[in-house]
């Protein structure tokens, strides 16, 4: 593979340093060249450059208010740099199509009603809970559309509830 990357460089090269005789490449076909470089590079055992993030909540249990952004503290994969932990928001670092997945456990409070909801840009879309009961799960997951830039929160739209941490509760994403 690495010699079809070669010859294609060769290719982009010499078209681009034609004389002025020769119509050289426009802007869409050097685009269409670099990412057939891209795609051999990927397949070729490169790295792949597909953001993709996982992050779970490590404090025992947190408590939210209404439109608090839960923030999954702790980061175990974060490809591309998209999800930040201080903020609780994954940042689209490229166009593309997204698969999330929030997975949560209720605090041990009674007759508390836990509900989590998936925003894109502050406008909440998904949304999942979990019964009254103490220490019961709630799940959601949502595949997006989303532009570079476009911003994913996980909000409590509830005047208040509780989230079980040590790493029970987790949010993930990915380029599909």
């Amino acid at each position: 593979m690495s010699l079809q990357l070669s010859l294609l460089m060769l290719v982009v090269l010499y078209a681009s340093s034609a004389d002025s005789t020769c119509q050289g490449i426009n802007n869409d076909e050097f685009e269409d060249l670099t990412n057939v470089m891209r795609k051999i590079t990927c397949q070729s055992g490169g790295i792949s450059e597909k953001p993709a993030f996982l992050a779970t909540l490590t404090p025992r249990e947190v408590a939210l208010k209404s439109g608090s952004v839960v923030k999954f503290d702790s980061i175990l994969t974060n490809i591309g740099n998209g999800y930040n932990a201080n903020s609780g928001v994954f940042t689209a670092p490229r166009k593309g199509t997204y698969q999330f997945a929030v997975s949560f456990v209720s605090g041990h409070r009674n007759n508390e009603w836990l509900e989590l909801t998936l925003a894109k840009n502050n406008n909440r879309l998904v949304r999942s809970h979990a019964t009254l009961d103490p220490f019961a799960s709630g799940s959601l997951q949502a595949i997006l559309a989303l532009e570079k830039g476009d911003r994913i929160s996980i909000i409590q739209p509830r005047p208040l509830g509780h989230v079980l941490g040590e790493n029970y509760s987790m949010f993930s994403g990915h380029l599909i």
